[in-house]
């Protein structure tokens, strides 16, 4: 009788370590979510290196939020903005910490010089709604005046891009020291 009440006492302690050891597996993984950091050099002028950051959080990667975050030279926020990963291209892929780290590099890097600066955004002609950039049209910022927008493209100031959804990117310029949404540039997606 002895024996089966050890067996049974030791049954019931193999079992509450077993949840135990569920338990900290759990609260292990709700700790590690999905942090991750990625950080980047814009040089926008001439000899002047902004810090792009980017960072994400989150109880996992299916379910994070993005923070782009624009830095000047003296460490002051120029932009920031967050966005749910799941709504983002090339984020909303990344399943681990391991891949939301690359995604998130990929999504700052200022390797795409496409629109790198405002003289190469696209015009808007007199008599038109919005600018007139083809099969991927360019939607400017709420609030943006014709003569405003071509007064900036004329400024020819730097502009940098980054997805922000699943089939467009938004441009900001960097005009007097402060970086200005231009607008969303739209791509297949």
């Amino acid at each position: 009788m002895k024996s089966l009440i050890l067996a049974a006492a030791l049954a019931l302690g193999l079992a509450a370590c077993a949840q135990q050891d569920d338990a900290d597996d759990a609260q292990t993984a709700s700790v590690r979510g999905c942090q991750a950091v990625a950080t980047e050099a814009w040089r926008p002028l001439s000899g002047a290196e902004f810090s792009i950051e980017a960072t994400s959080a989150g109880p996992d990667c299916e379910r994070a939020v993005a923070t782009l975050t624009i830095r000047d030279v003296q460490g002051r926020a120029l932009y920031t903005q967050a966005y749910a990963t799941e709504h983002v291209m090339g984020l909303s892929e990344a399943r681990d910490v391991d891949a939301m780290q690359r995604a998130l590099s990929d999504w700052i890097s200022s390797s795409d010089d496409t629109i790198a600066t405002t003289s190469a955004l696209p015009d808007w002609p007199a008599g038109s709604d919005g600018p007139v950039s083809g099969e991927f049209p360019f939607y400017v910022a709420a609030g943006t005046a014709r003569e405003d927008y071509l007064a900036l493209r004329q400024r020819n100031v730097p502009v940098y891009c980054f997805v922000q959804g699943m089939e467009s990117q938004a441009c900001l310029a960097l005009d007097n020291g402060a970086l200005v949404p231009i607008g969303l540039q739209t791509f297949p997606g």
